[in-house]
């Protein structure tokens, strides 16, 4: 066997380590492996065995090869997913339980269907920042916004009652930070869990123009799916949109407030706002980590032999670093026009929610700059603590003045 022939300690470590005088920057190590060492084998934390794929017209083409497969299996990298998901969670899945799962909601995420959720988003986000002028400050925008806006649109989206949304962010909350104890991340999910079972019940009894309801309604009273599926779906969605979301409003407002020139321009021409939000997203790829995969058969990427049963990690933040494909890529410039960012992934499990993440960025993002034109840090950025422990990287609080 290859691992075999391996030392005890592979020479690349993962997750790798990033600067802590630069903490808007993907960790150095990043680039070297790019011009280097383009597939690196590494060890996890828990012992496991991976690839690392850091270029980006390797992580883009690995990004739609079947051969590598989202499926928790042996040799799966369980720094992503501990444990398969139950029925429903079709991140993990391949054709064709991918495909039926993705099928039966896609429809509720189209373009068209994201635009009709602006002024609802509009409406939110000035909602939030009226709050906001009515406090004392500073003021921490992670909790006051950057949170606030993304979990009223999944409550929305997912038909959460408006009653229940306090009780319902405390668990999303809960189920999303990285804790010293497991138990408390996991009794957030069983109650999340729990509560969204019912809430399939009572849309299955009376149906409710959201997603959960038209689930109930289309796929439920046909057979074609059950209620566990449903809640793993539900699960699924609010973990992806909240949290992603979350992160990408917070570290996209400090990137701009740390590029000032790059800020100035927007709050000059605000219809720059589309193409800001598709650079803040490339310039600061959430996923820290990537995405994780398993080969299902032998796979060569940029000539290395990856044998089959072993696990891939495909490093998306250093893809949307790799100067190859962005000129100058670690440069912040709202108006760039070249590359495709693989900031929602690309492929058959691009993110399904990218049309409404967007809606809610670039309303999110600039309408706080036009109502608060003097928005700034309290603090530099690197006095600031980070989600580092997280799969999805980002900053635990922001305060800011005005």
């Amino acid at each position: 066997m290859m691992d075999e022939a391996l030392p005890a300690t592979p020479g690349c470590p993962f997750p790798m380590s990033r600067d802590g005088a630069n903490p808007l920057e993907p960790p150095p190590e990043y680039r070297r492996l790019r011009i280097e060492e383009p597939v690196c084998r590494v060890r996890t934390p828990n012992g496991d065995l991976a690839w690392v794929v850091s270029r980006y017209e390797d992580v883009r083409a690995a990004l739609s090869d079947q051969r590598l497969s989202s499926r928790v299996t042996r040799g799966y990298p369980r720094l992503f997913f501990p444990e398969p998901g139950p029925p429903g969670a079709f991140v993990q899945s391949d054709p064709p339980e991918h495909t039926r799962y993705r099928r039966m909601v896609v429809g509720q995420f189209t373009r068209k269907r994201a635009e009709e959720m602006r002024p609802y988003v509009q409406e939110l986000v000035d909602e939030r920042i009226d709050a906001m002028l009515a406090l004392d400050r500073p003021v921490d925008l992670v909790t006051e916004y950057a949170k606030e806006v993304p979990l009223s649109v999944i409550c929305r989206l997912l038909g959460v009652p408006y009653r229940d949304r306090v009780a319902f962010g405390r668990w999303v909350n809960k189920l999303n930070e990285p804790t010293a104890n497991p138990s408390v991340n996991k009794g957030a999910a069983s109650s999340l869990f729990q509560y969204l079972r019912r809430l399939v019940t009572a849309k299955a009894k009376k149906p409710t123009d959201d997603l959960l309801g038209r689930l109930a309604a289309e796929h439920l009273a046909n057979g074609e799916i059950t209620r566990e599926e449903i809640t793993a779906i539900a699960m699924m969605l609010l973990s992806a949109g909240y949290d992603t979301s979350t992160s990408a409003i917070s570290l996209s407002v400090l990137t701009l407030l740390e590029n000032p020139d790059e800020l100035a321009r927007l709050q000059d021409d605000p219809s720059l706002i589309n193409s800001a939000v598709e650079e803040l997203l490339r310039h600061q790829n959430i996923m820290q980590w990537g995405v994780g995969r398993v080969a299902e058969e032998d796979v060569e990427i940029a000539g290395r032999r990856i044998p089959a049963g072993d696990g891939v990690i495909l490093l998306l933040p250093s893809a949307d670093r790799d100067d190859d494909a962005h000129p100058d890529a670690a440069r912040l410039d709202i108006t760039r026009e070249t590359g495709y960012s693989l900031s929602f992934g690309h492929g058959l499990h691009s993110c399904v929610g990218k049309f409404l993440t967007r809606v809610e960025m670039q309303v999110a993002i600039g309408t706080l700059f036009r109502r608060i034109p003097g928005l700034r840090l309290v603090k530099p950025p690197h006095e600031l603590e980070y989600r580092e422990a997280a799969i999805t990287y980002g900053v635990r609080e922001l305060p800011v003045t005005w």
